[in-house]
């Protein structure tokens, strides 16, 4: 009950912030399908937890009108329902803590604060608390926030990134990298730039990034480079080897999982007459599709390529000495 109560607030709220000239309770009760007398308990409880409600005699009828918010942020046109989901929403940039982006939407709510007095915001949290964000893995990027800033001075300023990469294959280099984008991906931060080492655009993890430096040199963009196409190409995040075909039978119990996601924005579904499902797509990144595939044990079975059939026998053969 409490909580049909404040979500029909919250919409009263809302439609107050569209309707700019007042609605009177007749009006909200017939958009909310319920009864004047609630409208009008409603309001009260509104005024009393600290917004602002004023009411206008308007062609016979009250009218009630939500006070606007003032200085910079009414420009913005914002509404006060609006800045306080924003507000409520802070959660969904969590796996950015310690990063600029956190800071800076920490900067923005600590403005919205001042604007609702703490018991207006304590009044609408029910509503934050129906909406869980979490992750399986947490990054921690307070540790890289001084090479985060550095990265975000180069994009900024087009300088060439000076940095220390550790990465599984050849351990610590250091390296000049023209940053074209930091990609957020899953709960991981990836910046994707042309490296000077190894002469060709490469993607890195930022958790691997040891040190970083802006240097003054500038930098252009590869001309016909397109993010989306550099992303669209692999299946995740690693790009290694050329593009290839894969299709893959998945067993009926996993089917609506198959179903429900867009695993790559080249795939095509084929429902077998067993009721399992074939995917198949284009993409580059073998050693992360067999990394997915393996996910799903038995319940799952790569029709091609011949490769990846090979290479995931190889992995159970080998699973199989582990248990034997």
């Amino acid at each position: 009950m409490r909580q049909e109560q404040v979500l029909r607030q919250w919409k009263i709220l809302m439609l107050l912030d569209q309707n700019r000239m007042g609605l009177s309770p007749k009006e909200i009760a017939a958009e909310l399908g319920t009864t004047e007398r609630t409208v009008y308990r409603d309001l009260a409880t509104l005024q009393e937890v600290g917004f602002t409600l004023t009411n206008e005699k308007i062609d016979n009828a009250t009218k009630y009108l939500l006070t606007r918010p003032l200085g910079h942020l009414s420009q913005l046109n914002f509404g006060r329902s609006e800045l306080l989901a924003l507000y409520l929403s802070q959660g969904i940039l969590s796996q950015l803590r310690g990063t600029v982006f956190q800071e800076a939407m920490d900067q923005l709510l600590e403005k919205i604060k001042t604007i609702f007095p703490d018991q207006a915001r304590e009044h609408f949290r029910e509503l934050e608390t129906n909406i869980i964000i979490d992750l399986f893995n947490r990054r921690d990027y307070c540790k890289k926030s001084k090479e985060i800033r550095a990265i975000m001075s180069c994009l900024r300023d087009k300088h060439v990134l000076k940095m220390l990469y550790s990465s599984l294959n050849r351990g610590e280099t250091l390296r000049e990298v023209d940053p074209y984008h930091l990609w957020v991906f899953g709960d991981s931060l990836y910046l994707i730039g042309f490296c000077h080492l190894n002469q060709e655009i490469r993607t890195f993890l930022v958790d691997r990034i040891q040190s970083a430096t802006p240097t003054k040199k500038p930098f252009t963009l590869k001309t016909g480079f397109d993010f989306r196409k550099y992303a669209h190409e692999s299946f995740g995040v690693i790009r290694g080897g050329q593009a290839e075909d894969f299709e893959i039978r998945f067993a009926p119990s996993v089917a609506h999982i198959i179903k429900e996601r867009i695993w790559h924005s080249s795939q095509k579904l084929k429902i077998n007459p067993d009721r399992s499902i074939t995917l198949s797509f284009r993409a580059r990144g073998l050693p992360e599709i067999k990394k997915w595939v393996l996910g799903f044990g038995e319940l799952a079975q790569v029709l091609k390529p011949l490769k990846l059939r090979q290479e995931i026998k190889s992995s159970i053969q080998n699973m199989l000495k582990l248990y034997d």
